[in-house]
């Protein structure tokens, strides 16, 4: 079965590179136009939440963005995933490498909105996803308001995961 929901646009928030989260997810058809079952996409993504984090860890882990000519941002891995109805939330381990001043580290945490999914073919489609908060060391609030305003316009999004 195959289901679809719209949902709200979510507030923006968060840093540059974070975008690179959800831009791991292996790629699929867009999203079919059946009504979605949110507490059915919580239960799936409960009951797989081992296997979707794994799956996103290895598909950033290690991979690295440059910012600007001074700065690049490092991530480390996913760590945590949660599932909210038709709601997934998801907290990164990042490093903001930096030419000038001391390297900062901390956590970008992103949300997006499930679009459709699949059960028997195990695949959740998002959208929406946006850059939720940005903390890292050694950073005012405003470079990370500015880090979390470019990620959310280049964050991918209309995406699919599917599991094995």
């Amino acid at each position: 079965m195959v289901f679809k929901m719209k949902l709200s646009t979510l507030n923006s928030k968060i840093i540059l590179g974070s975008f690179v989260a959800l831009s791991f997810i292996s790629l699929g058809n867009k999203p079919s136009v059946a009504a979605i079952n949110c507490n059915a996409v919580e239960t799936f993504g409960n009951a797989y939440k081992s296997q979707i984090l794994t799956k996103i860890h290895d598909g950033v882990k290690g991979k690295s963005y440059k910012i600007n000519r001074r700065k690049t941002l490092k991530i480390h891995g996913v760590k945590s995933i949660s599932f909210d109805k038709c709601r997934i939330r998801v907290a990164t381990s990042v490093t903001l490498k930096r030419k000038v001043r001391r390297d900062a580290s901390g956590t970008v945490k992103l949300r997006t909105d499930i679009t459709s999914f699949n059960l028997p073919a195990k695949r959740i489609c998002y959208k929406n996803a946006r850059v939720t908060d940005v903390n890292l060391s050694r950073t005012l609030g405003i470079g990370e308001a500015i880090y979390k305003w470019v990620a959310n316009k280049a964050l991918p999004n209309n995406k699919c995961i599917t599991l094995k």
